[in-house]
């Protein structure tokens, strides 16, 4: 099932019938949401519909009870139903003594502490059931935005999905509990309020019955305001949500360029945006009740007048009276339910317009376990075109990597070595050829087992805002402390560590900030060593580190390189000269292959690259935009 995105503009424009007609879809589809839980459900809707049951009994427990306060109604014998919880003999109007008296009016505080209970057990069942139907939905969300590739990731705004998963998921949720439980409570309130004031006087309760009608006209005046209002509100929610976003994670680029007051305004002008159209929204909502008061007061009115004519007793105007005021709470909030589910509608398909996207990766029908024995990496004739791009990233790529060597990739910016990283995890599915490992597809293997053979030290740390132990044991979260302390050591980390106020339970910030750079890129490669994947993918691993840091940690990649497959990316070439194979990229082809003493000697490319590298000069000119960065 693919529900379709329904914008605020669309909602806006949509009758009442067409809003109902299409709303009838995804509404459906969250009320699935609630069969897990339709035991305790089922139960709420019953003590919604006691609750009902409760309001019919109030109003006969009136009509029977007053006569007896005020004898001068035309009522003379009380005769109280087997039901009520105060049994006493037929009582004949101004007989009555004060214990009788206060018996029975202590009846009605009684009929409505049970008439409470029920609206309390309503509440609670229905508040359970709805926050576990939210993090059911919340967690779907979750699993199938992170199942998305990377290419989803690169054209979505995290603030905006941040907004869908926290926020739009309330309000579904919230439509969904408050509707399914007032579509049932509410109707019960008001058939049992009618009984009850049909059996006291059905020709007042039909002629009031007219009235009701005209209190739905408010509703359907102000509904095409709710719609258009509350759909701007969640759009500029999201907006606001991208900018906090944005601003929080480039806070370094905002403070170096002196913009916290841009920010500010961007946020401000956001901000009140959202607010306009949440005060639209509420103006709206609360011009209902107002209104269908107004229009409820024409039916005092004519209940007076009808009293007047038919000289009706005190008990039974008294029962009318009290039956049109407990109509009043059912019939407004059936009202507004359709205003509710206007204003849900845009959040619940796009929360169901994720879901329902497919990923555009996926393990194969049949997909085996990844086995890596000697970790031989080949990639024959592959070819990868990014969305949206016309030229390929990559094209016709034959590389053999031998099992335990290590395989440098060299090139420009937009050479296409990064590519051949991510290709190689399958993080982008390729256009032509295939890449494998030990000779297994990498198509055909789950992503799972794939990418727990691979270890990766990125160019761009990436910390969690958590302890250093923590982040350290995201390369493999069995890992004993003894272990993270060893992978620590490995990465010339640990004796840092140590130095922190709480040392390997040192929160370090967002994104490691509390760290310098170099002891970030440490906290990184000793998670790939904790890994300890028979592939390891080294992309510009040392650039961040001092020489001497960069000794140890080159010493300690080449010890941890033995009987690995190693690929390495780096802007400095000494860091591959020990490269047992050495692949030149521009464009995306192949440019040269070889080690570096051949390469060396050859004079052609990489050899430029390499007396650029230490300034010195040969051959003839290459274009600067190739050769000033080697990445």
């Amino acid at each position: 099932m693919s529900s379709k995105k329904i914008s605020r503009k669309d909602i806006a424009k949509m009758s009442l019938r067409e809003f109902l007609r299409v709303s009838r879809e995804p509404y459906m589809r969250l009320a699935s949401y609630l069969k897990p839980y339709k035991g305790r459900f089922l139960m709420g809707v019953l003590f919604g519909a006691l609750f009902g049951v409760a309001n019919g009994a109030l109003i006969l427990l009136i009509r029977q009870v007053v006569p007896l306060i005020f004898p001068d109604g035309g009522e003379h014998t009380l005769k109280m139903p087997a039901w009520m919880p105060v049994h006493l003999p037929p009582i004949q109007a101004g007989h009555a003594t004060l214990e009788q008296v206060v018996l029975l009016c202590a009846s009605i505080p009684l009929l409505m502490a049970v008439r409470g209970i029920f609206s309390y057990l309503n509440a609670y069942c229905l508040l359970w059931v709805s926050q576990r139907v939210l993090d059911d939905i919340r967690q779907n969300l979750f699993r199938h935005i992170m199942a998305q590739s990377l290419e989803f990731f690169n054209r979505a705004k995290a603030g905006e999905l941040v907004q869908t998963v926290f926020n739009q998921t309330r309000v579904a949720q919230q439509a969904l509990t408050q509707i399914a439980g007032d579509i049932v409570k509410q109707p019960i309130a008001i058939i049992s309020a009618l009984v009850a004031l049909l059996s006291t006087d059905a020709r007042f309760t039909l002629l009031s019955l007219t009235v009701f009608p005209l209190c739905l006209l408010p509703v359907l005046v102000i509904s095409k305001k709710v719609r258009k209002a509350g759909a701007r509100e969640e759009d500029e929610a999201g907006q606001l949500m991208v900018i906090m976003q944005e601003a929080f994670a480039g806070v370094r680029v905002v403070k170096t360029h002196a913009r916290e007051d841009y920010e500010a305004e961007r946020f401000n002008a956001a901000n009140l945006q959202m607010l306009k159209f949440a005060m639209r929204w509420r103006k709206a909502q609360e011009m209902v009740t107002p209104a269908v008061e107004t229009v409820a007061s024409l039916g005092i009115v004519a209940a007076l007048i009808y009293a007047w004519h038919y000289k009706l007793g005190v008990g039974k105007f008294f029962a009318l009276q009290a039956g049109l005021m407990l109509l009043y709470d059912p019939a407004k909030t059936l009202g507004r339910i359709n205003i509710l589910m206007q204003k849900c509608l845009a959040a619940t398909t796009k929360v169901f317009v994720l879901i329902d996207r497919p990923p555009a990766i996926n393990d194969a029908p049949g997909a085996t376990q990844l086995t890596v024995d000697r970790g031989e990496i080949r990639f024959d004739g592959v070819t990868f075109t990014y969305n949206g791009k016309e030229a390929p990233a990559v094209q016709e790529i034959t590389i053999a990597v031998r099992p335990g060597t290590t395989c440098a990739l060299v090139g420009a910016t937009g050479a296409g070595k990064s590519t051949l990283f991510w290709l190689l995890q399958r993080l982008y599915e390729i256009d032509a050829g295939h890449v494998s490992i030990d000779g297994q597809d990498i198509s055909r293997v789950t992503q799972a087992s794939l990418r727990e053979h691979i270890a990766m030290v990125n160019q761009d740390t990436f910390l969690f805002h958590d302890t250093i132990a923590a982040n350290i044991r995201y390369g493999r979260l069995d890992a004993t402390q003894a272990e993270i302390e060893t992978a620590a050591r490995q990465a010339h980390a640990h004796d840092f560590i140590l130095a922190q106020p709480n040392g390997y339970d040192t929160v370090i910030g967002d994104k490691g900030c509390m760290l310098s750079g170099g002891q970030q890129q440490r906290l990184c490669i000793a998670r790939a060593f904790l890994k300890d994947a028979p592939i390891l993918l080294l992309d510009e691993a040392t650039s961040a580190l001092d020489s001497e840091t960069e000794k140890y940690i080159q010493e300690d990649l080449e010890k941890l390189a033995k009987g690995r497959t190693v690929l390495a990316i780096a802007h400095r070439l000494s860091t591959i000269q020990r490269a047992d194979q050495i692949v030149v990229l521009e464009n995306g082809a192949i440019k040269e292959v070889g080690t570096h003493a051949e390469l060396f000697a050859k004079s052609g490319y990489y050899r430029r690259l390499y007396d650029l590298q230490f300034n010195r000069h040969h051959g003839g000119d290459v274009p600067l935009a190739e050769l000033t960065e080697t990445i």
